[in-house]
């Protein structure tokens, strides 16, 4: 700990201070690259939608992870597509849309709830919809390929006491 007459400043308050002013910087500076995230609105319509298995036409649909295990379900208008091989496409009209949609409402992630969201691109047009149980960070669509990509939150690669219990994470941490 470093001395000082002032009993405020200490290395536990020089690291908290840097941290903020390190996240603060992240942030706005995030915030000016110019990129087309956006496009996630939750919307108590859409989940009801998702748990009544209500099929919206005209788009494709995509679930995240495993069939037995997913994190979440999307729909997106047929002229767009999801490249992410976390992904997989599916037919709405099987057996399979309800079972997704069950798993994800009755199996959500730790510290989580399952609810719908608009899919809306860089600007504000809807594209779909998405039902999920892991928070959805942003959207990024490219205007030439009309690919998706939808960001989620990764609960399992933090290594703190918040997502899917005590410890369990296995996350990177930088500058330690």
């Amino acid at each position: 700990m470093l001395r000082s007459a002032n009993k405020w400043f200490d290395c536990n308050t020089l690291r908290a201070v840097t941290k903020v002013v390190f996240c603060l910087g992240f942030i706005l500076a995030s915030g000016c690259t110019g990129a087309n995230y956006r496009g996630v609105e939750g919307s108590r319509d859409v989940t009801q939608a998702f748990e009544t298995y209500q099929v919206f036409p005209g788009h494709r649909y995509y679930y995240l992870n495993q069939e037995n295990n997913p994190y979440a379900v999307a729909a997106l208008g047929d002229s767009y597509s999801i490249g992410d091989r976390q992904w997989r496409e599916f037919d709405p009209q099987t057996e399979k849309l309800e079972k997704i949609v069950e798993l994800i409402k009755r199996f959500p992630v730790t510290y989580s709830y399952a609810y719908g969201s608009y899919v809306k691109d860089a600007q504000g047009n809807q594209i779909g919809y998405c039902y999920s149980s892991l928070r959805l960070i942003g959207i990024r669509v490219n205007p030439e390929t009309k690919n998706v990509l939808i960001s989620t939150d990764t609960p399992w690669l933090r290594d703190d006491d918040v997502g899917f219990g005590t410890r369990t994470g296995v996350g990177i941490r930088l500058g330690r």
